[in-house]
């Protein structure tokens, strides 16, 4: 009942884009959101050994006001329910949709936002879309934040109407655009509650995050330039740059490329927990793209950092393996596995009138200290999970969506199944370690 109150209250105190009265607001403050149901199953999970599956049913509403002088009210709630498919073994019940108790209900985004041609500020709890803090979009109840952030476009773009788009820098139309944010607390994907923790420490202080983005044309040439700082209080300092090119060739042909770093340290405010954070990655791609399909060879690189984190493993408390790095895959990434390196190749292939959209990736990854269990396990030496590392370990890994849109049925109505499969062994000292995995997403959609 909260929820719908603040809900109530919402669309009728404030004020839409443009409006003029009170009765402009009401007219103008839109609706938006998303149901669907969603089958999950992963052998080996955790690599165990064991099967475990979930499905539920979820979505969310996201209510916008319109601007009244530049102001409006953003709120969103987001659910995600159990069936009860599987939880009559528990051994085998996987919570990451419905949470432990096979229910989750919150209101992920409640905040005031001021917006102008050249600017825009929210304040309260919302969604980022940035490279090292986002949503991760992968189950009913996508990532949340609760503090301050802000955009400011400084040469050329203009924003339009109030909108509850995540605030970052990837849609911008700015030729140079800034982003700024300072975030205290989430909302992880498996709780419905806010928290000053993360997934490394049980509480914090948050983080402050810096960001800027150059984008034009030189000589039929499309360029993007962007780069990023974080300090994750407590935990590290990451800074992430990334260079985008795009050259047609023509009307159906185009060269596209880039190239990617990340370096990482310790937090302003102090080595953490974990001890000395000394973690880089540097990482290209280059592909073409013919009409609507594409293929591209993906690298990373990882070097090693003796005696640091994971002997320089990468601290990432608000995303995970989300395709910030070239070469994630669902379930595996250099952030996670490295240092090493990791090559493959990826693409899109468009059919049935563009109706269906197949996505492959195969990565190879050559990891120096790998490993056969939780990537967020921190108990051993150097925050490796407890165990022998398995030196000089070779993953294999192929990893495809395929999202068949069914507006023809009914608008907005898709179906989305992301399939990946990892196959991990150890080629150096006579170490045996085989451990197989593999892991099923089935989702149906529609978003109105």
């Amino acid at each position: 009942m909260g929820g719908i109150s603040l809900l109530a209250a919402a669309v009728m105190l404030a004020a839409p884009a443009r409006a003029q009265s009170l009765q402009d607001a009401l007219r103008q403050t839109t609706f938006t959101g998303e149901l669907g149901l969603t089958n999950f199953t992963y052998a080996n999970a955790g690599h165990s050994g064991n099967m475990t599956n979930g499905f539920g049913v979820g979505g969310h509403l996201i209510v916008h006001t319109g601007a009244l002088d530049g102001f409006s009210v953003g709120l969103g709630g987001y659910t995600g329910q159990s069936l009860g498919l599987y939880s009559h073994n528990p051994a085998h019940d996987d919570t990451e949709l419905t949470g432990r108790t096979h229910s989750l209900q919150s209101v992920r985004e409640a905040y005031l936002q001021f917006e102008n041609p050249w600017l825009e500020v929210r304040g309260g709890r919302q969604m980022l879309n940035t490279p090292y803090a986002n949503q991760d979009l992968y189950t009913f109840s996508p990532r949340a934040f609760m503090g301050f952030s802000g955009v400011a476009n400084i040469i050329g773009g203009s924003n339009g109407e109030a909108d509850a788009a995540p605030m970052g820098l990837k849609t911008s139309t700015a030729t140079l655009s800034v982003f700024g944010a300072r975030i205290f607390g989430y909302n992880s994907r498996y709780s419905s509650d806010f928290t000053t923790g993360n997934r490394y420490l049980s509480k914090s202080n948050g983080f402050i995050a810096a960001g800027a983005r150059y984008q034009n044309t030189f000589a039929g040439t499309n360029v993007s330039l962007q780069g990023w700082y974080y300090d994750f209080y407590g935990l590290g300092q990451l800074v992430y740059g990334q260079a985008d090119f795009a050259t047609p060739l023509s009307a159906n042909e185009t060269v596209f490329g880039a190239a990617q770093m990340l370096a990482e340290g310790n937090s302003g405010n102090g080595i953490s927990r974990y001890g000395s954070v000394d973690a880089h990655i540097y990482g290209g791609k280059l592909g073409m793209s013919f009409g609507a399909d594409d293929v591209a060879m993906i690298g990373d690189y990882s070097p090693i950092a003796y005696n640091s984190f994971r002997h320089g493993g990468v601290i990432h408390p608000y995303n995970d393996n989300s395709g910030t790095t070239f070469t994630d895959t669902m379930q595996t990434g250099i952030p996670d596995f490295g240092p090493g390196y990791a090559i493959g190749i990826t693409g899109d292939v468009v059919a049935l009138d563009g109706k269906l959209k197949i996505s492959p990736t195969y990565v190879e990854y050559k990891v120096d200290y790998g490993f056969g269990g939780n990537v967020y396990n921190f108990s051993g030496p150097y925050a490796f999970p407890t165990g022998t590392p398995v030196h000089d370990q070779a993953i294999h890994v192929i990893d495809s969506n395929f999202n068949y849109n069914l507006s023809s049925v009914l608008p907005g109505l898709s179906a989305d199944w992301d399939a990946d499969a990892a196959f991990a062994e150890n080629g150096n000292q006579g170490q045996h370690f085989n451990n197989p995995y593999f892991s099923s997403r089935i989702y149906l959609k529609y978003d109105f």
